[in-house]
C-alpha cells in the first residue's frame, strides 16, 4: 500500500475543498462527486431495503443548479413507516467512511478487484435510478473495459498502475471529504440547523441531536483511525 500517494492525493483534495469552502465551483462539484453519489446511495439504497421506494437519484455537477438547489446531490425516496425513515435518513451518513474502511481494507489486503466491484455497484445501481444516465453508464464501460482487459492481459503491469493510482484518488478523495465532512457537521450542528439529517433524525426519534452527531463523529472519525491504523501497522 503506497501511503505517500494515499495521503498526497487527501491532501490535495482537503486544501482545494478549504480554499473553495462556500463557493461553489465546477471543479469541487466533480471531485465530491463520489463521496456525494456514496451519501445518497446510503440514503436510496437502506430506503428500499427497509420497504421504501427510490424514484430519482441526482448528482448535482452544474453551479447554476448548485446554486439554485444548496444540495451536492439528493434522492427522491419515498417512505412508508417510522423505521424505514428512519433507516433512510441515518444511512447517508454512514456510507462514504463505509466505503472507505472497505476500500482501504481492499487496498491492503492487493484485492483491487473487490473495489472495483464494489464501485461497478454503486454506479449500477446509481444507473438504474437516476434520470441523468450519460455518466454512471460510460463509469460502467469503463470499468468492464478494465475487468476484461485485467483478465484478458494480467501481465500488463501499466494496467495495473493505471488502476492502482484511480483506486489512491479515489480512497484519498473519501479520506479528506470524511475528515471536512467531520469539521463541517460540526460547525452545523452548532449553528443549530434544523435541516441535516441528523436534526431530522432528532425530530423522527425524539432523541437529542447531540446523539445523532456523536454517533456520524465516531463513525466518521472511525473510519480515518482504521485508514491510520492500516498505514502505521499494516
Amino acid at each position: 500500500m503506497n501511503t505517500f500517494l494515499l495521503l498526497a492525493f487527501a491532501s490535495i483534495y482537503l486544501i482545494l475543498s478549504l480554499y473553495y469552502y462556500n463557493r461553489p465551483n465546477v471543479l469541487m462539484l466533480w471531485l465530491s462527486y463520489l463521496p456525494t453519489l456514496l451519501h445518497e446511495f446510503g440514503h436510496a439504497l437502506i430506503c428500499q431495503l427497509t420497504g421504501g421506494k427510490v424514484s430519482d437519484m441526482v448528482i448535482v455537477t452544474r453551479r447554476s443548479e448548485r446554486l439554485a438547489t444548496g444540495r451536492n446531490g439528493y434522492a427522491v425516496s419515498h417512505t412508508i413507516s417510522g423505521w424505514n425513515q428512519f433507516a433512510t435518513f441515518i444511512a447517508g451518513y454512514l456510507f462514504p467512511p463505509l466505503f472507505l474502511i472497505l476500500g482501504v481494507f481492499c487496498l491492503s489486503r492487493a484485492w483491487q478487484i473487490g473495489f472495483w466491484i464494489l464501485l461497478g455497484f454503486v454506479f449500477l445501481y446509481y444507473f438504474v435510478k437516476t434520470s441523468r444516465k450519460i455518466f454512471p453508464f460510460i463509469v460502467i464501460i469503463l470499468i468492464t473495459g478494465g475487468f476484461y482487459l485485467y483478465y484478458r492481459y494480467p501481465d500488463v503491469v501499466s494496467m495495473w498502475m493505471v488502476g492502482d493510482w484511480f483506486i489512491y484518488i479515489v480512497l484519498g478523495v473519501l479520506l479528506a471529504d470524511t475528515i471536512l465532512s467531520s469539521y463541517t457537521m460540526t460547525i452545523i450542528y452548532f449553528q443549530g440547523n434544523t435541516s441535516w439529517d441528523g436534526a431530522i433524525l432528532s425530530r423522527l426519534t425524539r432523541l437529542p441531536v447531540l446523539v445523532y452527531y456523536f454517533l456520524f463523529m465516531i463513525v466518521q472519525l472511525g473510519s480515518c483511525w482504521y485508514v491510520v491504523k492500516v498505514i502505521v501497522l499494516g
